[in-house]
């Protein structure tokens, strides 16, 4: 492997988007290639399952050189004495998928990175508030993209995912500290 990550073609997973996954491939230069939303099911396995059928497909079609993760967090900022099942599902979900997209492709895919949601913003965005979608449009708002791209952004709600992949424009980002398969 070699020691500078030079990622070519990206596929971004969004997993913590609430209304589904949401899967985007993107060339180097923020060229869209292709946007799916995925809905969560009542059950972690069916979800990843179909996600990692989408993401085989889209390795064969595109040569996928690079999948990009928002960095999965155990801890929320709020304490409760029980835990929210919507919050323990996405856990699941995410560590899940996560563990799946490793085993699978660990040694296939040349680079598999888990991003923290801070560091990633702060570059991409050049912010540090992260509870508001608003950032994460007005940000894609601000690229030239056809009619029909801003209505399947819309449709997924992709905006989120297509940020996290404009993570490959920052050296700082391309970091192998982030790298999951690390060799």
């Amino acid at each position: 492997m070699n020691k500078k990550i030079e990622p070519s073609i990206i596929l971004t997973i969004d997993t913590q988007n609430p209304f589904g996954i949401v899967l985007t491939v993107t060339t180097i230069k923020n060229d869209i290639l292709e946007v799916v939303h995925i809905q969560k099911s009542g059950y972690p396995y069916y979800t990843r399952k179909r996600v990692l059928e989408f993401i085989e497909n889209f390795i064969k079609q595109y040569t996928i050189d690079t999948i990009i993760m928002e960095q999965n967090k155990l801890f929320i900022d709020k304490i409760d004495r029980h835990p929210d099942p919507y919050v323990m599902f996405n856990v699941c979900l995410g560590y899940g998928l996560k563990i799946s997209i490793q085993d699978r492709y660990y040694t296939t895919i040349s680079y598999i990175l888990e991003i923290p949601q801070k560091e990633w913003t702060s570059k991409v965005l050049n912010i540090t508030n992260k509870f508001s979608i608003d950032f994460y449009k007005s940000h894609i708002l601000l690229r030239q993209l056809t009619d029909k791209e801003l209505q399947i952004i819309e449709q997924c709600n992709a905006y989120k995912a297509l940020c996290l992949s404009e993570s490959v424009n920052y050296t700082e980002l391309m970091n192998k500290k982030y790298l999951i398969n690390k060799e």
